[in-house]
């Protein structure tokens, strides 16, 4: 595991179709202007204490470079903001994200990392409560 908390290599990244299906059936929810969160601890051991991943549907914007381009911004507020979460949780426990962007406008970056900001401390919080 890399020292570098600004990173956010391959295996952070939350993939596979078993790991989202467990998320969605027992994760917890919460709304944060413009995203949608599902997350759940998972009382593994994983080398990162984090897995995140993050979707736009297409719905609401048809163009792939704009689901794309909100992808890309979503990823870089997560990425600089991680260490409010990844101080949280324990060893041998780690966390996984789901962000679904329900908004309808393509919003600046400064939004998305100021609603990230929120997403990340109020995971944090829930997470410290519930042990």
């Amino acid at each position: 595991m890399s020292n570098d908390s600004h990173t956010l290599c391959k295996e952070e990244r939350l993939c596979g179709k078993i790991a989202i299906t467990e998320l969605f059936a027992s994760g917890k929810t919460y709304f944060q202007v413009p995203y949608k969160l599902v997350w759940t601890a998972v009382a593994e051991p994983y080398p990162y204490p984090s897995r995140f991943a993050v979707t736009v549907p297409k719905r609401l914007f048809k163009h792939a470079v704009h689901r794309n381009l909100l992808k890309r911004r979503t990823r870089e507020a997560f990425r600089l903001n991680k260490q409010f979460l990844n101080t949280a949780v324990k060893e041998h426990q780690h966390i996984r994200l789901m962000l679904i962007y329900t908004s309808a406008k393509i919003l600046p970056y400064r939004d998305l990392d100021a609603a990230m900001k929120k997403i990340l401390q109020h995971i944090a919080c829930q997470y410290a409560s519930s042990d």
